[in-house]
């Protein structure tokens, strides 16, 4: 490569940090390495990611949870499932994994890596689809008011976008407005709304093109999830 080799597409770059954490869905991942055969600078790209990755993991030391959380949840989530635990475990694992994974992505693309004294009130919601096809990540930073966004998966039907919503107790949902079919996007939250944000659920409805007239919801859920501090 020389110096005048163009910057890297934007989506390549987060495909490449999402291909290195294992979160990319298999299609997705295949079709990448189909790529890293061919193209010298997604090859650079995954080797930079796994640098940038490498004393994150050394950081990381494995906690087990109490018994009776999983408990609790295999209860709530698998009612009738018979699989065996341990087998249930091991899924559930799993796709945590990919959530957590997912939110450090996004932490990283849009903050940085954080220095020893670098402290900030974060807030996440991970929401995917019942089918899998649709997935959106959500930081909130009550430092600055801003919102991050992640999109990724299966983009709406022509003439249809995704309008991403505040559920806050009874009241009634808030719109934060329209989301990119994929990649990231900055969301500022005006001020009167900043303190709606915390244990919020946040929400995606299916809705005309440019959004839901008069401010609301006439879609179908597509996905929703709850704030979470971390």
């Amino acid at each position: 490569m020389t110096d005048d080799a163009p910057e890297p597409d934007p989506r390549d770059i987060a495909t490449a940090g999402e291909y290195v954490l294992g979160t990319l869905p298999l299609a997705e991942r295949e079709a990448f390495q189909r790529r890293l055969l061919n193209e010298p600078a997604l090859v650079a790209e995954v080797a930079r990611w796994e640098t940038h990755f490498d004393p994150i993991a050394d950081e990381v030391r494995p906690v087990s949870p109490p018994a009776k959380v999983w408990n609790n949840l295999e209860r709530r989530l698998f009612p009738e499932r018979t699989a065996p635990a341990g087998s249930v475990r091991f899924w559930q694992w799993l796709s945590l994994g990919s959530v957590c994974a997912s939110i450090a992505l996004l932490a990283l693309l849009w903050l940085g890596q954080p220095g020893p004294e670098t402290e900030r009130n974060l807030w996440v919601s991970d929401m995917v689809s019942a089918d899998s096809t649709v997935r959106l990540t959500a930081l909130y930073d009550e430092t600055d008011g801003e919102m991050r966004i992640s999109v990724a998966g299966q983009p709406p039907a022509q003439g249809r976008d995704f309008e991403l919503w505040l559920i806050q107790g009874d009241r009634a949902p808030i719109s934060l407005g329209v989301m990119p079919h994929q990649g990231q996007a900055a969301m500022p939250i005006p001020e009167d709304l900043r303190i709606l944000v915390a244990n919020a659920t946040l929400a995606i409805t299916d809705e005309p093109a440019g959004g839901a007239p008069g401010g609301v919801a006439t879609g179908p859920i597509v996905a929703q999830a709850e704030m979470r501090r971390i």
